[in-house]
C-alpha cells in the first residue's frame, strides 16, 4: 500500500560549513550505523531493565541504538530518513564516530478540538562526550529543526528529555501523558463462565489489508473520547506498526514494536474492533476501541483481556525458549504477569475494570517540553475550536479586544504580546501585540474622544514569558498559573472568565513512542 507521506523538505537541505571540518547537515540512510552508535553511547546512563551496579559504567544503551535504526529505515510513520539533523566530523581520527551531534525531528497527526494539526517533535538527541557544551544541540535545534518543524507548518513543538534543559530553547511544560493502572496479576483475571464453549469474543493480529479499516476505527471520540488535544493515529502509523516495521531487520529483544490486534465476533465472524499493546516495560494496552454499533463492550472487555494475556504468554515463553544464557532465561516471567492498563481514567475500560485494576497514582504522566513560537500564528490555526467554545458559553456573540502582556521577547517566542479582535464572537484580527505605555493611553484615549470612537471594551490579562503555552494547550488552568507565577494577572472578572471559556484546562493525549 502506498501511503502519501507527510515528511517532506520544507527548507533548504544543503550542508553548512562550521569550519574546523565540522559540517552540520540533514541525514541519509547510510548514517544509520553512526548515527545509532553515537546514540546509544549517549544513552548509556538510560538504563531502564537493567540498572547498573555501583562504579561500573554500562555499555551503549542497545534499546535507544535500536531506535536511531528505526527511524532511518526510510519506513518510519514519524519521519523519513532524511529528517536527523547532524553535524559530522570530517577530520575526526580514523576509528572514531565522525557523526558528533544529532536531532531527529518526528511530525505527528494532532487535534486541538475539531481542529487537525500537525505536531513537530525532536526526538533521540545525542552528543558525542568529546564534543559537549559547544551548542551543538542549540544549533541543530535553531538553525535546522525549528526552521523547518515551523516551515512545514507545525504549530509547535513537543520534546522529552533532560529536566530543564529544554527550557533554554524556548520550551516550557505543556503537554502531559496520562499514568497507567495495572492488573497486577493476568491470572485473576474473570476466566470464561463454564456454561460457556468458546471466547464470544477473539483476537487476530493485524494486517496490512485492516488498515483502511483501523483507520476509520482509530477517530478520536474513539480512541479517547475525553481528549481535547493531543495525537492522533494516521494512515503511516498503522502503515508503519501494522506491517512496515516487518520489513526490516528486528531483534525480538531490543525491537520492541507494538502489536495491533483486531477483534473479532465469534459468532458472526463480523471484525467489531481492535486493541494495540506494547511491551517496552512489560505488556500495556495503548489503545482499546470496540465499535458500540456492533458490541458491547461490558460483554466485550474480559474475553479481549483474557486474549491479550494468552498472546503475551505465548510471546514470553518464545523469548525464555530462545534465551541462552539460564540466568536471563530465569527471568522472564510466563505466567502470573501484569498487564498495564494505559487508557486515561475516564475510558470506559478502566470503569468497567473497577477494583479489578490498581488505579494510577495522583501525580502527572509523562511531561513533554512543548514550544510555541508564534501564538498568534497558533491562535490563528485553532481559531474554529476557539470560536465554537466561545459560541458555546455565557459571552457569546461578544465584541472588544483581548490583549495579552507576555513582558518581554525571549527565546522560543517572537513577541511581546497577543491581540485578539473579537466582532460578534468572531475572531476578524490575530496579531502580535506590545502594551502601550501609560503615556501611549492617554494620547489614544484624547484622540479616540476628539473623533468621537467610542471606548473599546477590553479583556487585558498578562503573563510571564511562556506560559501562556500551559493555557493554550490546556494543561493548566489560569487559576494554576496565577498561583505559580506571580507575573500572571487578569485585570477583571469577564476578562478571567473570557480566558476560562477560550482556554479551559482540558484532558490530553499524547502518544509518541511507537518510533
Amino acid at each position: 500500500m502506498t501511503v502519501q507521506s507527510i515528511h517532506f523538505a520544507a527548507t533548504s537541505r544543503a550542508p553548512v560549513d562550521l569550519g574546523n571540518g565540522l559540517i552540520m547537515r540533514w541525514s541519509s540512510r547510510a548514517d544509520t550505523a553512526n548515527v545509532s552508535a553515537l546514540v546509544g553511547a549517549s544513552f548509556r546512563w538510560m538504563t531502564f531493565h537493567n540498572p547498573p551496579a555501583d562504579g561500573v559504567i554500562p555499555g551503549p544503551n542497545e534499546f535507544f541504538a535500536a531506535g536511531a535504526r528505526r527511524l532511518l529505515t526510510g519506513k518510519n510513520a514519524t519521519m523519513s530518513e532524511h529528517d536527523y539533523a547532524l553535524i559530522e566530523d570530517t577530520k575526526r581520527e580514523e576509528g572514531k564516530n565522525p557523526i558528533v551531534a544529532c536531532v531527529s525531528l518526528h511530525r505527528l497527526r494532532a487535534f486541538y478540538g475539531s481542529v487537525d494539526l500537525f505536531f513537530g517533535k525532536p526526538e533521540l538527541v545525542a552528543t558525542d562526550p568529546e564534543y559537549r557544551n559547544q551548542g551543538f544541540v542549540r544549533k541543530l535545534l535553531k538553525e535546522m529543526i525549528h526552521p523547518e518543524s515551523d516551515a512545514r507548518g507545525d504549530v509547535l513543538q513537543l520534546i522529552p528529555g533532560i529536566p530543564h534543559f529544554y527550557r533554554q530553547f524556548g520550551y516550557e511544560y505543556a503537554l502531559c501523558s496520562f499514568n497507567s493502572g495495572k492488573i497486577e496479576d493476568v491470572e485473576k483475571l474473570p476466566k470464561l463462565g463454564k456454561d460457556q464453549k468458546m471466547e464470544p469474543y477473539r483476537l487476530r493480529k493485524a494486517t496490512e489489508d485492516d488498515i483502511p479499516y483501523l483507520v476509520s476505527m482509530s477517530t478520536k471520540d474513539r480512541v479517547d473520547p475525553c481528549a481535547e488535544v493531543g495525537l492522533y493515529y494516521g494512515q503511516e502509523y498503522w502503515q508503519w506498526t501494522v506491517h512496515d516495521i516487518y520489513q526490516v531487520p528486528l531483534n525480538k529483544k531490543i525491537d520492541r514494536n507494538r502489536d495491533s490486534q483486531i477483534v473479532v465476533d465469534a459468532a458472526t465472524g463480523e471484525d467489531v474492533g481492535f486493541t494495540v499493546t506494547s511491551q517496552a516495560f512489560g505488556l500495556k494496552i495503548e489503545v482499546f476501541v470496540v465499535d458500540s454499533s456492533k458490541a458491547f463492550i461490558s460483554e466485550a472487555l474480559y474475553p479481549i483481556l483474557r486474549g491479550l494475556a494468552a498472546n503475551e504468554k505465548k510471546r514470553l515463553e518464545a523469548l525464555k525458549a530462545a534465551e541462552t544464557d539460564a540466568e536471563e532465561a530465569e527471568k522472564i516471567k510466563t505466567e502470573g504477569f501484569s498487564m498495564l492498563v494505559g487508557l486515561p481514567q475516564a475510558h470506559p475500560v478502566c470503569q468497567l475494570l473497577g477494583p479489578t485494576m490498581t488505579p494510577p497514582g495522583k501525580l502527572p504522566g509523562f511531561r513533554f517540553f512543548t514550544r510555541i513560537a508564534d501564538y498568534a500564528k497558533f491562535i490563528k490555526a485553532v481559531q474554529p475550536e476557539l470560536e465554537k467554545r466561545l459560541a458555546n458559553s455565557p459571552m457569546a456573540g461578544t465584541t472588544g479586544r483581548v490583549q495579552l502582556d507576555f513582558y518581554r521577547i525571549v527565546e522560543g517566542n517572537n513577541a511581546k504580546g497577543l491581540e485578539i479582535v473579537l466582532e460578534k464572537g468572531k475572531m476578524v484580527e490575530i496579531h502580535h501585540w506590545a502594551k502601550p505605555s501609560y503615556e501611549q493611553n492617554v494620547e489614544q484615549f484624547l484622540k479616540d474622544q476628539k473623533e468621537g470612537k467610542p471606548k473599546p471594551r477590553t479583556f487585558r490579562a498578562a503573563f510571564a514569558p511562556l506560559t501562556f503555552t500551559a493555557l493554550v494547550t490546556g494543561e493548566r488552568s489560569f487559576e494554576e498559573l496565577q498561583f505559580s507565577y506571580g507575573e500572571n494577572t487578569c485585570e477583571s472578572d469577564d476578562a478571567r472568565l473570557l480566558l476560562n471559556i477560550l482556554f479551559p484546562k482540558v484532558t490530553q493525549h499524547v502518544d509518541t513512542f511507537y518510533w
